[in-house]
């Protein structure tokens, strides 16, 4: 009663007989104020943000002209939702803010000044001795990284994830499951962008970066990896997404529908896109989309009306989404199958990867710093690798943190995977299939692990908009370690 009476107010027209009736029973007015059948101011913030995300961050470059957009307006969501944190969101989701905190503490501290004798130590400035002679750096106070602006460049790009950790770990159960469809409804606008560029201008108005996939459905990113790795990992969402909101029968079916048509139209726009890892992920998230859900068995139970015929509805499924890729491949717009059986002389991915070990083993145990991959790998290139082009990244995420950061890359990869292996083993051994968090984290996991494995081949998480979605599959895959102020009633 206490509740609804006051749901609609803001706090300033509240009358002083109210604030004391909130204040003698001890309840919170901002807890008062808040409804649960409506989302929280902290939701429509961080949905905002992620909108603006989509539109700036889908290029893993650090020249982009978005990024001067990005950048500030991270760092500002950063301050406003600081400025709403309290001890509890930081008590209940401590194990994501202490593992967050390990992963940006070696970046950032590879751009701190240090003295000549240990920055010398660096073993680059070993071998450009008679340079460093000229140079006359030897009384100079350096950062670690060889090159401070991408250290730097490393650093600032924390603030987009960082702001969406702060707004997510303040969020409500029912705010993290709302989500969901946010994230597949963005997902799927992008999508949907990449099958208009196949069908316009191979550089027309619709390419948002300069520097991209031209003739390739990318979408909102600039990379067709990154575009078919998101899309791939739209299959474990749509999987589970009838059965977690809340409502009617009707309504679960309308939402299960709606999920059978996207899933659809999701296999021709990964086969177009061009991605050969792309299709290699999409794959694995039809399987693990599958056996999410298969688990759902007593939500499957109240939505079949008719066994039999939801037998042939999903037989009828699983045909029309095999046909629609084999009618993409006879009608030749399936690029990534063509490109998964062509040699394609400009990918030299095994090269890059051994040129990658032999850095690592040269700049052992340190790494050769934060963001200095670029130089390093042209510091080490050999000759016959060399082209008009340049290597912007390791063309794989794990070899590139163990090329920059060492040995405390190499930590933070092992805890990583031993955190994952652990906490998948629980939610899939001991979690309540039934549970709505317990089926949001089984369907984190896997997208977690299709991102990883696409990690081998490229380097999704450089790109602002997958590294905000990840984000947000850690908060619904690690859940919470200690419970939260339920609101007032």
């Amino acid at each position: 009663m206490l509740s609804a009476s006051t749901s609609g107010c803001n706090d300033r027209y509240l009358t002083i007989e109210t604030r004391i009736t909130l204040s003698r029973f001890g309840v919170p007015l901002s807890q008062a104020l808040s409804h649960p059948k409506w989302p929280s101011i902290h939701f429509w913030l961080l949905s905002i943000f992620l909108v603006i995300v989509f539109v700036t961050g889908g290029s893993a470059r650090n020249d982009v002209k978005s990024l001067i957009v990005l950048t500030p307006i991270s760092f500002f969501m950063c301050a406003l939702a600081a400025m709403t944190l309290r001890s509890e969101h930081l008590r209940s989701h401590l194990f994501l803010i202490s593992a967050s905190g390990a992963v940006m503490f070696f970046p950032l501290s590879h751009l701190l000044p240090l003295p000549p004798s240990l920055w010398q130590l660096h073993p680059v400035y070993t071998d450009i001795e008679p340079i460093k002679a000229l140079l006359d750096v030897d009384k100079e106070w350096r950062p670690w990284t060889v090159s401070y602006t991408g250290g730097f460049q490393t650093a600032v790009s924390f603030a987009t994830p960082l702001a969406v950790l702060l707004f997510c770990i303040q969020l409500q159960e029912e705010d993290r499951m709302r989500l969901l469809p946010l994230v597949i409804g963005l997902s799927t606008i992008s999508g949907l962008i990449g099958l208009l560029q196949t069908l316009g201008d191979p550089i027309g108005p619709l390419y948002i970066y300069r520097i991209t996939n031209e003739g390739s459905a990318v979408g909102l990113f600039a990379n067709r990896n990154h575009a078919a790795t998101l899309l791939a990992c739209l299959f474990p969402m749509l999987a589970v997404y009838p059965f977690l909101t809340r409502g009617s029968g009707n309504d679960k079916r309308r939402r299960l529908l709606w999920s059978f048509v996207i899933s659809l139209v999701l296999v021709p726009l990964i086969l177009i896109t061009g991605s050969r890892s792309g299709l290699v992920i999409a794959i694995i998230g039809l399987v693990g989309g599958a056996l999410l859900y298969g688990q759902q068995d007593h939500e499957r139970r109240i939505l079949d009306r008719s066994t039999a015929k939801m037998a042939v509805v999903r037989l009828a499924a699983g045909v029309t989404i095999f046909g629609l890729g084999i009618i993409t491949v006879i009608l030749s717009r399936a690029e990534a199958v063509e490109r998964f059986w062509m040699q394609d002389g400009g990918d030299n991915r095994a090269d890059f990867l051994a040129v990658s070990s032999d850095m690592f083993s040269r700049y052992f145990p340190l790494g050769s710093g934060s963001g200095s991959f670029v130089e390093m790998y042209q510091f080490s290139e050999p000759a016959r690798l060399l082209d008009p082009t340049y290597l912007n990244r390791a063309h794989n995420d794990w070899a590139e943190i163990l090329v920059t950061l060492g040995i405390p890359g190499l930590a933070i990869i092992l805890s990583a995977i031993g955190t994952y292996c652990w906490r998948t083993y629980h939610i899939w051994r001991h979690g309540g299939a039934s549970r709505r968090p317990t089926v949001l984290a089984r369907m984190a996991g896997v997208t977690i692990g299709m991102i990883s494995l696409a990690s081998f081949f490229d380097y999704p998480l450089r790109t602002p908009i997958m590294l905000s979605i990840f984000v947000i599959f850690l908060l619904w895959f690690v859940g919470e370690q200690a419970p939260t102020p339920e609101p007032a009633s």
